[in-house]
C-alpha cells in the first residue's frame, strides 16, 4: 500500500479477444452475482440457521447482554492512569496517618479547591459535545455517500434495456430479418449490457473503497497499516488502475484516487449511453450520474474535513495539564475524611476526567480502524449487497401494476412461478391458457397476451 511516486509508462493496444473466452467469462461473474444474492437471501430468511435449545438461546442473549454492560470499554484504555493515582491515593494516606490525619488543605477546613473542580468538569463537557457534533457529522456524511452511490445503482440498473423487452423487439426482428450479421451484432450488445453491469459494479465498489480509505488513512498519522485491517474494504482493480492509485497517498493531503475513480464510473456508463444502450433520452443516464457522483464528492469532502482536522494540541495539552494537578490535588482533600478509603473517590475521579477526554479524543476524529470509529468496511459491505440485490432483480422495474391493466394496455402479463406465495399456483395452469387450446378458446380473457 505504500506509495510509489510514479506512474509506468502505458501502451495502448487491441489484440483480438476470442467471444467464447467473453462469454464463458461473462457466465462465470453471472453465476458468481446469483451466488452471492442466493447466500444474502438466506441469511435474510435464516435458511442455514440452526434450531437451538430454549436454553441455549437463552444463554447467548445473556452473554450478549453482559457482554455489552460488562466490559473494560474505555476504562481500559485508561488503566496506566488509575493505577498511578491509586497508588498516590493510598501514599498520601498513609503519610496523613503518620500525622494523626491533620492536614491542612483538607476539605474540612476549606472547599475553594471544588469551584476550579466545577469550572473544569464544564470545559471538558464542551470539549465532548463538540467531538460528538464532529462524529455525528461522520456518520451523516458517510449516510450520504451510501446514498449517492446506491441511487447511482439503481438508475444505472433500472434504466438499462432489459433482454426480451418491449423496446428490444424491434432489433430482434430486424436482425432476424437482414441478416446474421445482424444477429451476430445483437448478440453481442445483449453480451455488452451483461458485462457492463458487472464491471459497473466492480467501479462502484472501487470509487467507495478509495474514498474509505482515504477517510481511514487520517488516524495512520506516520504508521504503517496492517494486513488484516488493509483487507477488510475489499474492492477489485486492473493493473493499470492499482499503478495509479499507488501514486500517492492519502496521508500527504493528496485526494487524487477518488477523482479519478469517480472519472472511470462515469466514462464507462457515458461509453454505455453512447451507444444507447439505455432507456429514455440520450445521455439522460450519463446526466443523472455526473449529478450524483457531484454530490457523492461533496459528501466525501466534509467527510474528509472532518477526518483531517482537529482541535491544536495546545488545548487538549491544557485540558490534560488541569486535569492531572485536580487529580493530584483532591486526594489531600478528602483524606481527613475518608482516610483509607480515599482511593475509591480518586479513581471516580480519575474516570470521569481521563475518561471523558479519550472519549473526547476517539470522537474527534470518527474514522479509522478502531472500535469505536465509524465501521465503513460494513457500510462498503452493505453497499455491495445493494448493488447485487439491484442487479439481480433490476427487471422488475419493467414490471409493475396489476395483470388486468397490462392486459389493457397490450403489456405482457406477469406471473409467479412459485408455489406457496399468496397469489401464486405456478405456471401449470398456463398451459390450457396459451392461445389456441381449447380453454382459451371457451375464455376470451385466458388469450390474453402472457
Amino acid at each position: 500500500y505504500r506509495p510509489r511516486g510514479c506512474m509506468p509508462r502505458i501502451g495502448f493496444a487491441q489484440p483480438t479477444q476470442p467471444r467464447a473466452d467473453a462469454t464463458q467469462r461473462i457466465a462465470l461473474l453471472d453465476g458468481e452475482l446469483e451466488e452471492r444474492v442466493q447466500n444474502l437471501c438466506d441469511r435474510l430468511c435464516g435458511a442455514h440457521d440452526e434450531v437451538e435449545h430454549a436454553a441455549a438461546r437463552c444463554w447467548t442473549a445473556c452473554r450478549d447482554v453482559l457482554g455489552k454492560y460488562i466490559r473494560l470499554g474505555i476504562i481500559g484504555e485508561i488503566l496506566p492512569q488509575i493505577a498511578f493515582f491509586v497508588a498516590y491515593s493510598l501514599a498520601v494516606t498513609y503519610y496523613a496517618q503518620e500525622n494523626d490525619w491533620e492536614i491542612r488543605w483538607t476539605a474540612s477546613k476549606q472547599d475553594v479547591i471544588y469551584y476550579p473542580a466545577v469550572v473544569l468538569a464544564f470545559l471538558l463537557c464542551f470539549r465532548a459535545s463538540g467531538c460528538m457534533d464532529r462524529y455525528n457529522d461522520g456518520l451523516r456524511t458517510v449516510f450520504l455517500m451510501e446514498k449517492c452511490l446506491r441511487e447511482i445503482a439503481f438508475e444505472v440498473c433500472t434504466r438499462l434495456s432489459v433482454e426480451g423487452e418491449e423496446d428490444d423487439e424491434g432489433h430482434h426482428e430486424a436482425a432476424e430479418a437482414t441478416s446474421p450479421e445482424g444477429q451476430q451484432l445483437e448478440e453481442f450488445r445483449m453480451l455488452r449490457k451483461r458485462y457492463f453491469k458487472h464491471e459497473f459494479r466492480r467501479m462502484l465498489r472501487l470509487l467507495f473503497a478509495c474514498a474509505a480509505r482515504d477517510l481511514n488513512d487520517s488516524a495512520l498519522a506516520d504508521s504503517e497499516l496492517d494486513e488484516e485491517e488493509a483487507s477488510a474494504i475489499q474492492c477489485a482493480m486492473t493493473k493499470a488502475e492499482h499503478a495509479a492509485v499507488l501514486v500517492t497517498h492519502s496521508a500527504f493531503g493528496h485526494a487524487f484516487r477518488v477523482y479519478l475513480a469517480a472519472s472511470w464510473l462515469l466514462k464507462l456508463v457515458r461509453g454505455i449511453d453512447e451507444e444507447r444502450l439505455f432507456d429514455g433520452e440520450e445521455l439522460e443516464v450519463s446526466s443523472i450520474v455526473e449529478m450524483k457522483l457531484t454530490q457523492f464528492k461533496h459528501s466525501w469532502l466534509e467527510a474528509r474535513q472532518v477526518a483531517y482536522s482537529s482541535m491544536p494540541d495546545s488545548v487538549t495539552h491544557v485540558l490534560w495539564l488541569l486535569c492531572t494537578v485536580m487529580s493530584l490535588f483532591m486526594p489531600w482533600e478528602w483524606v481527613t475524611i475518608c482516610r483509607w478509603s480515599t482511593w475509591f473517590p480518586s479513581v471516580l475521579l480519575t474516570i470521569s476526567f481521563y475518561g471523558i477526554l479519550e472519549i473526547a479524543s476517539s470522537m474527534e476524529n470518527p474514522f479509522g480502524f478502531d472500535a469505536e470509529d465509524i465501521p465503513i468496511a460494513k457500510v462498503a459491505e452493505h453497499l455491495d449487497e445493494e448493488v447485487c440485490l439491484t442487479m439481480q432483480y433490476a427487471m422488475l422495474d419493467e414490471f409493475g401494476g396489476e395483470n388486468l391493466y397490462r392486459n389493457l394496455m397490450g403489456s405482457s402479463m406477469v406471473f409467479l412461478d412459485e408455489a406457496g406465495l399468496p397469489g401464486s399456483e405456478g405456471l401449470a395452469f398456463l398451459a390450457s391458457a396459451m392461445p389456441g387450446s381449447p380453454a382459451a378458446s371457451r375464455d376470451p380473457l385466458l388469450s390474453a397476451e402472457v
